[in-house]
């Protein structure tokens, strides 16, 4: 007679419905594990596993390369990569950690991107800030550029495996929003004169790149709080 066991493990990172299905269906991939369901409102998966045969290893490297986080438990968990660093001293959840971290780090760099982007429309910016059009703009795209490789990652890395598997969330919407107002005024900065003969007036797009990370993150920390 087959024994299974129940499990209860947190999920972090879900948003949306779709979210759940993707995760249920990672789980579901590994063998032996039987009647998944995962709850967005509690964040949590439950599901059955055959203990001689299943792998919760396995279970957590699908739901991460799914986009997503499970918390084994902790004589599991506590085996891979030993010398991680984690927010212990602070008791905060790694997840929540991370988000905070993210956030803090967009934000920094954000807000000076906001200030020049929107500033240069104001009349008088230029008395303040008397630096060229063309200057300030280089100066917030090395502003942005940390915040869309680093914080922004995260969006870009689940909208790619969303592609690999045909679907969409919206980490996908957030991924192609920041995306393409990145690489407009990318190709803006580098190429004006090229923007300038298509006879479209240069306007770079880092504020919003920028900002829409930030305020996701922003939002995410605190649902994770």
């Amino acid at each position: 007679m087959d024994e299974t066991k129940k499990l209860i493990l947190p999920v972090e990172g879900m948003t949306c419905a779709s979210c759940v299905a993707r995760v249920e269906k990672a789980i579901s991939k590994v063998e032996g594990v039987k009647n998944v369901a995962v709850n967005l409102a509690t964040e949590k998966a439950v599901f059955e596993i055959d203990p001689e045969i299943t792998d919760l290893k396995k279970v957590a490297e699908l739901v991460e390369d799914a986009g997503y986080k499970i918390i084994l438990p902790t004589s599991i968990s506590s085996e891979k990569k030993p010398g991680k660093v984690t927010p212990e001293k602070s008791d905060m959840p790694v997840y929540e950690y991370e988000i905070r971290r993210d956030f803090l780090f967009a934000a920094v760099l954000s807000l000076p991107v906001l200030f020049l982007n929107m500033g240069m429309m104001w009349e008088g910016f230029h008395s303040l800030v008397p630096l060229s059009p063309d200057y300030i703009n280089k100066i917030l795209l090395i502003l942005t550029t940390p915040v869309m490789l680093f914080p922004g990652r995260r969006f870009f890395r689940v909208f790619w495996n969303n592609l690999k598997h045909l679907t969409a969330d919206m980490n996908s919407l957030v991924a192609i929003g920041t995306g393409a107002a990145y690489t407009f005024s990318l190709f803006v900065v580098l190429f004006p004169d090229l923007i300038l003969t298509g006879g479209i007036q240069p306007h770079v797009y880092f504020d919003t790149a920028a900002v829409i990370i930030t305020l996701i993150l922003m939002g995410r920390w605190l649902e994770a709080r």
